[in-house]
């Protein structure tokens, strides 16, 4: 959140007392920057603050969980041994994924750092990512990172 108001401490003006605190018949007041006064202040307004929310671990670990398991069920989830691509050709991703039945947007998740000729092969392709969303209709991972989602989680996968 970057929307912000200004407190009484930030609003521009002088600090002198307005008028006399007895005698005048007016109400008592140290500043005309107080929230009550035109170009004052606002009491209670926005500041800049982190929205995030903090889930614990497993609670983090069993929502991966389900949704591997969910699209598992679906058919949705293919694991190969191994992402290489031969050479970085886009139609080479391409004649895979026109393969796949019912797949508009592929996730391609590896366990290591990015090939580079499968980084070249999807740049141009904006229906394949490479990058963890959870608005993919297809989910395509190496062993390799099955094997390191199991290690991270601690727990073994019985399917």
């Amino acid at each position: 959140g970057t929307h912000s108001t200004k407190t009484i401490s930030e609003v521009s003006g002088t600090g002198r007392k307005p008028w006399q605190q007895k005698g005048l018949g007016q109400a008592r007041h140290g500043t005309l920057r107080g929230p009550q006064f035109r170009g004052g202040s606002t009491m209670h307004g926005p500041k800049p603050r982190s929205h995030a929310i903090k889930l614990n671990k497993k609670v983090r670990r069993l929502g991966l969980k389900i949704a591997l398991s969910a699209r598992a069920a679906e058919g949705k989830l293919h694991v190969f041994e191994d992402l290489e691509v031969p050479t970085h050709k886009t139609k080479n991703i391409v004649n895979y994924v026109n393969q796949m039945e019912n797949t508009k947007k592929v996730l391609l998740v590896d366990g290591g750092p990015i090939n580079d000729n499968l980084k070249l092969a999807t740049q141009n392709l904006h229906y394949v990512n490479v990058l963890p969303s959870i608005l993919h209709d297809t989910l395509v991972m190496s062993r390799d990172a099955v094997d390191r989602i199991v290690e991270r989680m601690r727990t073994p996968i019985n399917r």
